[in-house]
């Protein structure tokens, strides 16, 4: 009899243990049904905020871009460049592209390098590094040419200037020869840089500088207009040997026209008939 029941109660007993796994697991699905819903309701709450803060930084005055401020620039006129950035009325400074904006300053010739930054809130700073003329190119016009040998800009007829000028080449010459036309012009350079290394007298300073294919590079010098061969090279030793030379001239008060520095070991000097 004992047994009977012990069965009885065993087989009563069973379907009582799987309601309560059944409801266990349905309150876990609950419980996990309802924190995915809690995260996706926060997530729609953060969303619909964000839009909303969009939309006030896009359409709020705070914003809007009110100061363009233009830095380095000494040659170019800065409404010549406020002009070139092709920002009109008053954006939102979120919408301004920079990238595009510094590319369209640096299609102009005189500048070398270009930087823009947002200054938040209504602000743009501009930076620009303009380009640095050396000398003047005589062709057919003038054009200015910096230290690279690039030439990058007219003269302006209205330009106040005071480079030497380089002559001696045809824009027919750059056509036609252009290495030889390079080679020349990079070899006036290379004298103008070192007479402004190397300041003597007489090439303190030159007026003119003359490119010719066969005897190379002649200059004049500012004040007395005085002609100077330098031939192809060494510029510096000669430099400093024409020094020596004038200053024996002076000396014995003497007056010169023209120096053959050709040839560093044998410089001729043609005296002035108004000379000693």
């Amino acid at each position: 009899m004992n047994e009977t029941i012990a069965v009885h109660q065993g087989r009563f007993l069973r379907p009582r243990t799987r309601e309560e796994k059944g409801g266990e697991k349905f309150q876990r699905w609950l419980r996990k049904l309802l924190r995915i819903a809690a995260q996706l309701l926060l997530l729609f709450f953060f969303l619909f905020l964000g839009h909303r803060v969009y939309i006030h930084l896009m359409e709020g005055p705070l914003f809007r871009l009110r100061e363009i401020e233009v830095k380095g620039n000494r040659q170019i006129p800065q409404e010549a460049l406020l002009s070139l950035t092709l920002i009109e009325g008053m954006p939102n400074l979120f919408t301004i592209r920079l990238k595009e904006v510094t590319k369209k300053l640096e299609s102009h010739p005189w500048i070398d390098q270009v930087q823009g930054r947002k200054v938040f809130p209504n602000k743009i700073l501009i930076e620009v590094v303009e380009k640095k003329p050396i000398a003047i190119l005589q062709l057919e016009e003038l054009f200015y040419i910096d230290t690279k040998g690039e030439i990058f800009s007219r003269v302006g007829e209205r330009d106040g200037y005071n480079y030497p000028i380089l002559t001696g080449l045809t824009r027919g010459v750059f056509e036609k020869e252009p290495e030889e036309a390079k080679r020349l012009v990079t070899k006036a350079l290379e004298l103008l840089m070192v007479v402004e290394r190397e300041k003597v007298p007489p090439l303190e300073a030159v007026s003119e500088i003359h490119m010719e294919k066969t005897f190379g590079i002649t200059c004049f010098n500012q004040a007395e207009g005085l002609e100077v061969n330098m031939g192809w090279d060494r510029y510096g030793d000669k430099l400093r040997r024409l020094s020596l030379i004038w200053a024996d001239l002076k000396k014995r008060g003497w007056a010169a026209v023209s120096v053959d520095c050709s040839d560093l070991q044998r410089m001729i000097v043609k005296k002035s008939s108004r000379g000693g």
